[in-house]
């Protein structure tokens, strides 16, 4: 895991995860490709490389009632590089 100082994304496509005891919100930037998740105890990474269907999937599985910790234990932290926000 590499640490270093960036900025959060802008909240344009933020989503809020009230629900999730694990996740406080996931935003995405479609441009670079990031992945932003913000977990409980205000540890904030970015996934990179993450393409736009994965956030398409990411937002159907909420919707439809899925768990959105789940969601990123499965299918964001097995397959991605991170990079801590400080």
């Amino acid at each position: 895991m590499i640490q270093v100082r960036r900025r959060r994304l802008t909240n344009r496509n933020k989503i809020y995860t009230p629900g999730s005891e694990t996740t406080v919100s996931l935003n995405y930037s479609p441009v670079y490709e990031v992945l932003e998740v913000e977990f409980s105890g205000n540890k904030v990474y970015h996934y990179l490389h993450v393409k736009p269907q994965v956030w398409e999937d990411y937002q159907k599985t909420v919707r439809l009632g899925g768990s959105s910790g789940s969601f990123v234990n499965e299918h964001i932290k097995p397959n991605y590089e991170l990079v801590r926000i400080e």
